[in-house]
């Protein structure tokens, strides 16, 4: 004989894994990424692919069950790029739809103590449980009980390295150019400001640039004056990071500029006409520029809470190993399990950063 149980709202979240370590009153939050990110994996491990609008029509009803009337498309999909972002699960269209496809599950370790698994796979005896209310990540200790549970579904170790792919800024160079250094993509760069490069007079300009202050306020190029953002007539001769004004007035074009007593010049830095990949090579570039001056851009660690602060707008492909180890706990912040172990792992891939203890 079938048993229908009753479950209060309240309960039902929990069950759902939608409130796990929620701090506010269930009808004034939303559903936790873990609960979300626990119901997309069912879908696409039992479907293989699944479209975004089946993914919606499936668990919709659970966040509703819960007490959770939100639009749930929009934190399904959130939820969804960010399993995408760091290779849970893929990205892909089907029949004309955006839809998610598994891959193949594997883990990462951090450190002796932190690993990571990524895929859709569902372990047989070990429970992972979630530690912050942003965490979708499943993250346990790399112990002989959960490794052979996982190689016994066939989930094996996967580098740091290997995850992490190769340089992220290759992308911007082209096909013919065979670089091996982030400072040779700068090198590149200033050849083309020098030769394709826009003159520009110092004593009236709307350009501004950023000076060369890493672990100053970085700001907007509109907060001139309360930021790193200045004038190019206040600066000393060089190559800097600029912008240019749009058509709207948070809307700005970023720049590489050289100034000289004798002549200044401007070029835009625009990668296929994609706003999101131009402000993407701005980023790479502005570290290059800053460890080629010797004064590196800076990350804050402050290993006494384990947080991480970063000072400038850096690569994604930086960002998104904060985002394996840790959750974003505010603007350019991400409270991570062991600062100091991630600090050993990503410095020697990233040497151009900065990490810097606080005092």
């Amino acid at each position: 004989m079938s048993h229908i149980s009753l479950h209060s709202i309240a309960e039902l979240s929990e069950k759902f894994g939608f409130a796990e370590n929620l701090d506010l009153v269930l009808e004034e939050s939303k559903p936790t990424r873990w609960g979300i990110a626990r119901l997309i994996r069912r879908e696409v491990r039992r479907r293989g692919v699944v479209t975004r609008r089946e993914l919606r029509k499936t668990i919709e009803p659970f966040l509703i069950a819960a007490g959770f009337h939100e639009d749930a498309g929009a934190i399904i999909r959130e939820v969804a790029d960010e399993m995408v972002d760091l290779g849970e699960i893929a990205d892909l269209r089907v029949e004309n739809q955006r839809g998610y496809a598994a891959l193949a599950s594997r883990w990462i370790r951090l450190s002796d103590n932190i690993a990571v698994l990524l895929g859709t796979t569902a372990t047989e005896k070990h429970r992972f449980h979630s530690y912050h209310p942003m965490q979708f990540l499943r993250r346990f200790r790399p112990r002989g009980l959960i490794i052979e549970d996982l190689e016994r579904a066939g989930v094996y170790e996967q580098s740091f390295e290997e995850w992490l792919g190769e340089p992220e800024w290759k992308r911007f160079c082209k096909p013919v150019e065979h670089m091996e250094k982030l400072d040779e993509l700068l090198t590149w760069h200033i050849e083309l400001l020098e030769n394709d490069g826009s003159p520009f007079p110092l004593s009236n300009t709307l350009i501004r640039a950023v000076r060369m202050e890493p672990g100053d306020y970085f700001g907007q190029p509109w907060d001139s004056g309360k930021s790193r953002w200045t004038s190019p007539g206040l600066l000393p001769e060089g190559v800097y990071i600029g912008a240019q004004p749009g058509h709207g007035e948070r809307q700005w074009h970023p720049l590489l500029l050289k100034i000289t007593s004798a002549e200044c010049k401007s070029h835009f830095l625009n990668h296929g006409n994609n706003s999101v990949e131009s402000f993407e090579l701005r980023n790479w570039l502005l570290v290059a520029l800053a460890s080629r001056t010797g004064k590196r851009e800076k990350v804050i660690v402050d290993h006494d809470t384990s947080e991480l602060q970063f000072t400038c707008p850096l690569p994604s492909q930086v960002i998104r190993t904060f985002k394996l180890a840790g959750e974003r706990s505010g603007p350019w912040r991400y409270g991570v399990l062991n600062s100091r172990a991630l600090v050993d792992t990503v410095h020697p891939v990233f040497p151009e950063i900065e990490f810097c203890s606080v005092k």
